[in-house]
């Protein structure tokens, strides 16, 4: 009996401090065209857990997950870029919320809180040279 109640107890316990862990987590994002800033890009974030948008350079809270973070920019004038953001261990939830807790509401995991998404001018499409047009009259 002792030990139905001390499991029950720690059932009740788990879905109390289950409400307290964070599974999201605010990410800045910015670009970058060679050594200077670039602002104004359209940024899609995805994993697993879902898709978020922001403007750079900008911030937006994403839904935490053991799988790595895609980020894909774009902006007029520049190629699209794409960035994979590593998804790493966050031994603080761990440690406070306990395994399993973590890695099923997510918290166990942790994202750069900065990602920098280098972006690169499209090149000018250029016509034909004059040259090689065929020459009429001759």
């Amino acid at each position: 009996m002792k030990a139905w109640l001390s499991l029950s107890g720690l059932g009740i316990l788990s879905l109390v401090l289950g409400g307290c862990v964070d599974n999201h987590e605010s990410v800045s994002v910015q670009t970058t065209a060679g050594d200077a800033w670039l602002s104004g890009a359209q940024c899609q974030l995805h994993n697993r857990k879902g898709t978020w948008f922001v403007t750079t350079p900008g911030s937006v809270s994403v839904h935490l997950g053991s799988e790595d973070l895609d980020v894909e920019c774009t902006k007029d004038g520049f190629v699209p870029a794409n960035e994979m953001v590593k998804s790493s261990v966050n031994y603080e939830a761990v440690l406070l919320n306990g395994a399993i807790e973590s890695t099923v509401s997510g918290s166990a995991w942790t994202y750069p809180q900065m990602i920098t998404v280098p972006m690169q001018p499209a090149a000018a499409t250029l016509a034909p040279a004059a040259a090689d047009a065929p020459i009429v009259g001759y």
